[in-house]
């Protein structure tokens, strides 16, 4: 708490303001400690991994609010009609693709779509199993050249599977687009 005070005694107003403006409190608090002119000295020779650690927490947020938020389990059995232990089932057999909350797996709300889940996930989530949940959820929301611009996601939704394969294959590592 005292390096909190510290910190919202030293840092501008206007940057205050605008840390104020995220969706989250976790959101305004990684805005402020991925700044190391408002974190201080005192601050970052205690931990210097917490500028880097805030951007990474502020990043996820983007990316959860960019994916329409997340869903829990029980709540994406719903739209698809299944149990919530189904889509636990699906997210073990990397057909969905699910990310840690605290202790809990949670579910993007942007891979459903008309009661079920969006044709191509559960091959874009097991091309890139070996990246992990964040990272996969990154690149399905990540504009591309090689997509005309487009996410891979906004591919999937206008049918292009293909075009995404080719992509994750190339993420993935493999060398061969």
């Amino acid at each position: 708490m005292s390096a909190l005070e510290r910190i919202a005694a030293t840092t501008p107003s206007k940057a205050l303001t605008a840390a104020l403006g995220a969706p989250t409190g976790a959101g305004t608090l990684a805005q402020i400690l991925s700044h190391p002119e408002f974190v201080g000295e005192a601050v970052s020779n205690l931990d210097p991994m917490v500028p880097a650690l805030a951007r990474n927490v502020e990043h996820r947020n983007q990316l959860l609010q960019r994916a329409g938020g997340l869903l829990s389990a029980e709540e994406a059995g719903k739209i698809v009609g299944i149990t919530r232990q189904a889509i636990d089932k699906r997210r073990r057999g990397n057909a969905i693709l699910g990310v840690r909350e605290g202790s809990d797996w949670k579910y993007p709300a942007c891979q459903f779509r008309d009661g079920e889940v969006l044709p191509g996930i559960a091959e874009v989530v097991r091309g890139l199993t070996d990246q992990g949940a964040w990272a996969t959820l990154d690149f399905l929301l990540a504009q591309d050249g090689a997509l005309g611009g487009r996410s891979p996601l906004e591919a999937l939704r206008q049918g292009d599977l293909g075009a995404v394969e080719r992509l994750v294959r190339a993420n993935a590592g493999d060398g061969f687009a």
